[in-house]
């Protein structure tokens, strides 16, 4: 009877090893299959990502330097404006919608960069925020260079006097939310790429430049604020940076081995 209840004792273990190492089994199937798709929805919201950042910009270059060009070209905005309305409109419209992006970027990016950085996650997130505010008061601002264009083009029998000292005023409160805006966009852009060098999602070389662009482009416009010039060349190196990860997102999304690794 001793031997016989050795016999079922070591039995039984046996039976509990093989068990064990049957679901160890099961588990490292189980996550075998799961990598591979979590893995390629990480590349596929990189790649979104990618491309709403670049939609952006090349809308919003088009919308500075194309579509309201022609607003302060010439005899300016105020005797413009009125023959312009929906250039005005669009203008603005535009301007709001690229914030948006940047926006929609910022929240595909937030499960993702949390899980290396989530303090400069949530930095991201809360400056795009920011920055959507500012640009809507931005193109209101905007839109009220059109309305007194408008009255100017109302009213000839006016002193022009009086709408050159109205033009300055308006300009000159749109020019000031115009700049704020932008030096909070390149604190969200400073943001992203940190977390972006922490996470080592794109090739860290990127991210490393990006964090000096970003650096230069807030230091150019704040000269602004102290009515200095702003040299256009420290804003370069982030439009170049931004048009390179874009691209790159685009290629390939985020980095397999890092999503793997973390």
């Amino acid at each position: 009877p001793v031997a016989d209840r050795r016999a079922s004792s070591s039995a039984n273990v046996v039976r509990q090893i093989a068990l064990s190492d049957a679901g160890r089994v099961r588990h490292d199937a189980v996550l075998y299959q799961a990598k591979g798709p979590y893995v390629n929805t990480e590349k596929q919201t990189g790649r979104l990502i990618g491309g709403l950042l670049l939609a952006a910009m090349l809308l919003g270059l088009w919308n500075n330097f194309g579509l309201t060009q022609a607003i302060f070209s010439g005899a300016g905005w105020l005797k413009n404006g009125a023959q312009m309305p929906l250039s005005f409109g669009g203008g603005a419209l535009l301007g709001v919608l690229t914030s948006a992006m940047g926006l929609a970027a910022a929240i595909l990016a937030w499960p993702v960069l949390r899980q290396t950085s989530p303090a400069l996650a949530l930095a991201y997130l809360m400056l795009t925020a920011v920055v959507l505010a500012t640009s809507s008061m931005e193109q209101a601002n905007f839109l009220s260079l059109r309305s007194l264009s408008l009255q100017y083009a109302n009213h000839p029998e006016l002193d022009p006097a009086l709408f050159d000292i109205m033009r300055s005023m308006v300009m000159a409160n749109r020019n000031w939310i115009h700049f704020i805006d932008k030096i909070l966009g390149g604190a969200s852009m400073f943001m992203l790429y940190l977390a972006l060098f922490r996470s080592g999602l794109v090739p860290r070389f990127i991210p490393a430049f990006g964090l000096l662009a970003a650096l230069s482009q807030m230091c150019g416009i704040s000269l602004e604020l102290f009515l200095q010039d702003l040299p256009i060349l420290m804003l370069a190196p982030l439009a170049l940076t931004q048009l390179v990860l874009c691209l790159t997102l685009l290629a390939r999304g985020f980095s397999p081995t890092a999503v793997e690794r973390r």
